[in-house]
């Protein structure tokens, strides 16, 4: 079962990696609201990679204590959230911020466990990152069995592929090529008659139908 995990995230990763135009080290220092005393955010832990191509990410967090589990607990039983703020860095670009939030009761109901998802642009650029708590089948209670909790977190890099721009140099210069055959009178109009001439059909048969309904034939009179 490990063997074929192990597989499957080499050819999940293999898949992101054909997509990419661009290669190079992704770092994301990543942020919480738990326990930071006066500070709205504190350290959390880093992800990082050598590679965005083929790299496997390298997660570093601190454990959580009983304060932290605490606090949590009283966000969740106002139906709280648990906020993330990433700072996304690569060889192109510096802390680029994102914010991302979770439920904090089904961030405890899941054990500690969340799933983090890069969006990354062809060239390197992370243009988003998700917080998702990672599904359980039931709720785990923590228990306070030890001063230390550990969090069990799964990165994921998603590639994003660009929308088509459209080809208006090439659209300008078929309207240019139909302009000038117009001109030259080499663009033949194969329309029908009334495409060509519905703007004056129509005002004539609106005029026909008002004059005879303003204007009605006397019913004939009856026989005696």
């Amino acid at each position: 079962m490990k063997m074929f995990t192990i597989i499957f995230f080499s050819i999940n990763v293999l898949q992101n990696a054909i997509c990419l135009d661009y290669d190079g080290w992704l770092n994301i220092k990543v942020e919480h609201t738990l326990n930071c005393k006066y500070e709205e955010y504190c350290a959390r832990g880093s992800i990082s990679l050598k590679s965005i191509r083929t790299g496997i990410p390298v997660i570093d967090q601190i454990n959580f204590n009983d304060g932290h589990i605490n606090e949590l607990k009283e966000i969740a039983k106002v139906d709280g959230i648990y906020a993330l703020r990433t700072l996304v860095s690569t060889a192109e670009s510096k802390d680029v911020e994102i914010i991302s939030f979770v439920r904090a009761k089904r961030f405890l109901e899941s054990g500690l466990s969340d799933i983090i998802r890069a969006w990354v642009l062809p060239n390197g650029e992370v243009i988003a990152l998700s917080l998702q708590v990672a599904n359980t089948s039931q709720p785990k209670n923590i228990e306070y069995k030890s001063s230390e909790y550990k969090l069990n977190s799964t990165f994921y890099i998603r590639h994003v592929d660009p929308a088509p721009l459209p080809d208006t140099a090439s659209y300008i210069q078929k309207l240019e090529r139909e302009k000038e055959a117009r001109e030259k009178g080499e663009l033949k109009d194969n329309r029908s008659f009334l495409a060509k001439y519905w703007m004056y059909i129509v005002p004539i048969a609106i005029f026909v139908m008002i004059s005879g309904a303003a204007n009605p034939e006397p019913a004939a009179q009856a026989a005696r």
